[in-house]
C-alpha cells in the first residue's frame, strides 16, 4: 500500500512519466474485445516513427519468415497484438525519459538497458517454459518492474540520487526506498501501470516482480518476471557469474541455462538499438557459467564444512548433556544412583504402584560404625569402602532394582514389585554377605562392615506420599541401629 502523501506528491510531479495520448488509446482499444484490429493500426499510424520501429521489430531474425513485413499490419500480425502494445509501450517512455533527463545521477541508460534486457528475458524464459501465449504480457511487466524509480526520481531527484547512489542491488534499493517513502518502486510501477489502464494482472507482475518464485521445479508466466530482472544483473552487474549462480535453484538444468543466455544475448543488439539505447558489453557464457559453475561447487563446499563443523558441535554438546546429566543422575564416589535422581525414580513409581495397584518396597541402609572406619584408617579407606559395598549392592541386586546412594554411608534400594516378605529376603542377603565378606584389605588389616536396614512396602502398610514412605523406612534403619545394629527392621 502507498501512503497518500506520496501518491499526492506522484500525482503532483510534473515530471512524472507517461505515455502519449496515441499509447493511450491504444492501451484501451488492445483491452476492449470488441475492438478491431484496424482501429488499432488506424491509431499506430499517426506515429511514423513508431510504425518504422514496429516493422523494422518485425523484420528481425526472431521474428523473420520468409516474406519480410512490409506493413504496418503484417507487422502487428507477425509480433502480436499484445507485445506490439508492449513495444510501443516501451518506445513512448524511453523517448519521453530522455528528454525529460535531468543532471541528478540517476544513470537512464543503465535503467533501460536493465529494463529492455529484462523484458528479453522474461519472454525467452517464459518461451522455455512453454508459456508462450504470455509472451506479451511478461514483456511489458518486465520492462517496467523498474519504471517506479523514474517516478521517485522525477519526485525528488537529488534526494533519491543521495538515496540509492550507486547501487546495483534491488532488494537493497527496494529497501531503502520503502525505509524513506514507505513504498518501493515495485509497488510504484504497480501503482502507474493501473492510471495507465494496464491489466490488473500486469500491474500484479510488475508489485511481485522483485520477489522470489515459490516453486523451484516449475513456475508461471508472473515467475519469468521475477527472474527477469535478475537475469539483466548478469550482463550489467560487476559479478555476473554470483548472479547467475544465486537463480541455480530456477535454473537448474545446466544445457537450458546456457541456452536461455545465448537466447538472450542473440536478440539483445537488434532490439536495444531500436530503443536507441547503448548495446550491453557481451559476456564469454562459457566462461561465465563455468565461474557460476565454480562458485556453487565452492559454496556446497563451504556448506558441507559448516555441517561438518556444527555436526562436530553437535556430538561435543551430546556429550557434554551425556556428561551433565551422568552428573546428575549418578553419586561420582559410588557411581549407584544421586539422591536426587532416586527420589525422582521414587515419585515416579510411587505413582505408578498406586494406579497399578502394584507392590512396591524400599530398603533403607546405613553403614554401622562407619565414622570410626574413617578416624582409624582415613578418608580414603573410607571411599574405598563405600565404593565396595556399592559394589556389591550391584552385585546381589536384580537389573530392575534402582540403588542409590542417600548420603554420606546411607543408600536406598528401591524394589519395585516387591512385596514386604521379599524386600525383607532380600534385605537379609545383603546382611548375610557383608557379615561373612570383608570390604576392604589395608596394609593387612581387614576391614569388615555390617549394616542397619529399615524396610517399607506400599501395599501391605499403605502411605499417602513418597516422603511418608521415606520416614518410615528412615525410622526403622534407626530402630536397627537401637536395637543393636547389623540387623533389619521390617515392622
Amino acid at each position: 500500500m502507498i501512503p497518500s502523501p506520496l501518491i499526492q506528491s506522484l500525482l503532483d510531479c510534473p515530471a512524472l512519466p507517461s505515455i502519449p495520448a496515441v499509447i493511450q488509446r491504444v492501451i484501451v482499444l488492445a483491452a476492449d474485445p470488441d475492438s478491431r484490429l484496424q482501429q488499432i493500426l488506424d491509431v499506430l499510424q499517426n506515429d511514423p516513427a513508431l510504425t518504422a520501429r514496429l516493422i523494422s521489430l518485425a523484420n528481425t531474425v526472431y521474428y523473420t519468415q520468409a516474406k519480410p513485413a512490409d506493413t504496418l499490419r503484417e507487422a502487428v500480425e507477425r509480433l502480436g497484438l499484445d507485445t506490439t502494445v508492449s513495444l510501443a509501450l516501451g518506445f513512448s517512455l524511453v523517448t519521453a525519459s530522455q528528454g525529460n533527463a535531468r543532471s541528478t545521477g540517476f544513470d537512464l541508460q543503465h535503467f533501460w538497458q536493465r529494463a529492455l534486457i529484462s523484458a528479453i528475458a522474461a519472454q525467452e524464459l517464459a518461451t522455455q517454459r512453454r508459456q508462450g501465449n504470455e509472451l506479451g504480457p511478461v514483456f511489458t511487466a518486465a520492462l517496467l518492474q523498474d519504471i517506479g524509480m523514474l517516478a521517485l526520481n522525477a519526485v525528488d531527484p537529488l534526494e533519491y540520487a543521495r538515496l540509492i547512489g550507486t547501487l546495483d542491488d534491488h532488494d537493497e534499493i527496494a529497501l531503502r526506498e520503502r525505509t524513506h517513502f514507505g513504498a518501493d518502486h515495485a509497488e510504484v510501477g504497480a501503482w502507474l501501470a493501473g492510471n495507465w489502464g494496464l491489466s490488473a494482472q500486469c500491474r500484479e507482475w510488475i508489485r511481485c516482480s522483485h520477489d522470489r518464485p515459490v516453486r523451484e521445479d516449475a513456475f508461471g508466466a508472473g515467475d519469468c518476471v521475477m527472474l527477469s530482472g535478475r537475469l539483466a544483473d548478469i550482463w550489467l552487474a560487476s559479478d555476473g557469474h554470483r548472479t547467475l549462480a544465486q537463480l541455480a535453484p530456477w535454473l537448474s538444468d545446466e544445457k537450458q541455462r546456457s541456452e536461455l543466455l545465448s537466447s538472450i544475448q542473440s536478440r539483445l543488439p537488434h532490439i536495444v538499438a531500436l530503443f536507441e539505447v547503448d548495446v550491453p558489453n557481451a559476456f564469454d557464457s562459457p566462461r561465465l557459467l563455468m565461474e557460476a559453475k565454480q562458485l556453487l561447487l565452492d559454496r556446497a563446499l563451504h556448506l558441507q564444512s559448516q555441517l561438518d563443523h556444527q555436526s562436530q558441535e553437535l556430538k561435543a554438546l551430546q556429550a557434554a548433556n551425556w556428561n551433565l546429566d551422568r552428573a546428575l543422575r549418578y553419586d561420582p564416589l559410588t557411581q549407584l544412583y544421586s539422591r536426587q535422581y532416586l527420589l525422582s525414580l521414587l515419585e515416579t513409581h510411587f505413582e505408578e504402584a498406586n494406579r497399578s495397584s502394584q507392590e512396591l518396597s524400599m530398603v533403607f541402609l546405613d553403614l554401622d560404625h562407619f565414622k570410626q572406619i574413617n578416624d582409624e584408617h582415613g578418608h580414603p579407606v573410607g571411599d574405598e569402602v563405600l565404593k565396595n559395598f556399592a559394589g556389591l549392592l550391584v552385585e546381589l541386586s536384580d537389573p530392575d532394582v534402582h540403588l542409590g546412594r542417600f548420603g554420606g554411608e546411607e543408600f536406598m534400594v528401591l524394589l519395585p514389585g516387591y512385596d514386604r516378605r521379599k524386600a525383607a529376603d532380600y534385605a537379609d542377603h545383603i546382611c548375610n554377605t557383608l557379615r561373612s565378606r570383608p570390604l576392604f584389605h589395608h596394609r593387612g588389616i581387614t576391614i569388615q562392615v555390617t549394616a542397619s536396614v529399615g524396610i517399607v512396602s506400599l501395599r501391605e502398610e499403605g502411605y499417602s506420599s513418597p516422603d511418608e514412605l521415606i520416614h518410615k523406612a528412615d525410622q526403622r534403619m534407626y530402630l536397627s541401629k537401637r536395637t543393636g545394629r547389623n540387623r533389619v527392621t521390617h515392622e
